[in-house]
């Protein structure tokens, strides 16, 4: 997978985070995006059951959407 892009809540990102709170999508050469937020917490993970080979990532709502909106534009 190569990275074409990574979008953070309040933009584009030179680099993929490596500490502190960055939840970012990031677009993938081939289109797919790849989405990098905060494991659930135990309690909630009960609750979401993935099939295999998926999994749930957690970010609030306002972050999401500016995100979004950002994806949607490139």
């Amino acid at each position: 997978m190569k990275i074409q892009k990574i979008f953070g809540e309040n933009g584009a990102l030179p680099q993929l985070c490596a500490r502190g709170s960055c939840p970012t999508a990031i677009l993938a050469e081939n289109g797919d995006v790849f989405v990098q937020g905060y494991v659930p917490a135990p309690a909630e993970g009960a609750e979401l059951i993935a099939p295999a080979g998926e999994s749930f990532v957690r970010m609030p709502r306002a972050t999401f959407e500016k995100i979004a909106r950002q994806v949607l534009a490139s």
